[in-house]
């Protein structure tokens, strides 16, 4: 009898240790993604939608040296993006002030390496100068590794006028160390930035189309 009762006591003491062990496995959270998956490559002209043509997109697998492409932002940044944050900042009230946008990144994967480039917008409400100045009309802007294209927009999407339009610049940026440079490159990312130019004249419907060129080649030396 004595040896029953200690063989029902160790039955009973197993089945309380494997019933908490049976509950912790049924719990186990569901694997998790592999860290290795890497994010879909994009198309050149989808890069930053809406603001890369097939010459720019052309240029941009020349300025990264890569026709695989990887967008890096997650909210696929492109025109619709930064036309709805510029008039957002339109329906603050604010009558003049820089607006900023969400800038679009792209890399090109090359090998075990990485080149980087970003469309960036610079917007400013207010006054925009004397007519013939620096401050209006269509302007190319230059700097190491970068080109930026200037134009007014009139618009209602902004709340822009003829008296006070939105002065708009965009601005491509090679970020890469290793770039070739602007001896090799500038050109592209001159095209670069006329194409964003042009795209977001569009977006916003910019009266005249911002009075910008169909071709990058048509715009005024810097």
């Amino acid at each position: 009898m004595r040896a029953l009762t200690v063989s029902a006591a160790r039955v009973a003491v197993l089945a309380v240790l494997v019933i908490p062990l049976a509950g912790c496995t049924s719990s186990d959270p569901e694997p998790k993604a592999s860290l290795s998956a890497k994010p879909p490559e994009v198309d050149p002209t989808q890069a930053c939608p809406g603001l890369i043509t097939d010459a720019a997109g052309k240029a941009l697998t020349q300025v990264l040296q890569s026709s695989h492409l990887v967008n890096d932002d997650a909210q696929g940044v492109g025109g619709p993006a930064m036309g709805k944050a510029l008039e957002e900042f339109s329906r603050t009230g604010a009558k003049a002030g820089e607006i900023t946008a969400p800038a679009c990144t792209v890399t090109g994967t090359v090998g075990g390496g990485k080149r980087v480039g970003e469309i960036r917008l610079v917007a400013e409400r207010g006054n925009a100068g004397t007519p013939g100045s620096d401050q209006t009309g269509v302007r190319v802007t230059r700097a190491d590794k970068e080109r930026g294209v200037a134009f007014d927009c009139v618009s209602t999407r902004v709340g822009s006028t003829r008296d006070m339009p939105l002065r708009v610049t965009a601005f491509y940026t090679d970020r890469s160390r290793s770039s070739r440079g602007d001896a090799v490159l500038g050109e592209d990312y001159l095209v670069l930035a006329h194409s964003a130019a042009v795209g977001i004249a569009k977006e916003l419907g910019c009266e005249g189309n911002g009075a910008l060129p169909d071709s990058a080649s048509a715009l005024p030396a810097p």
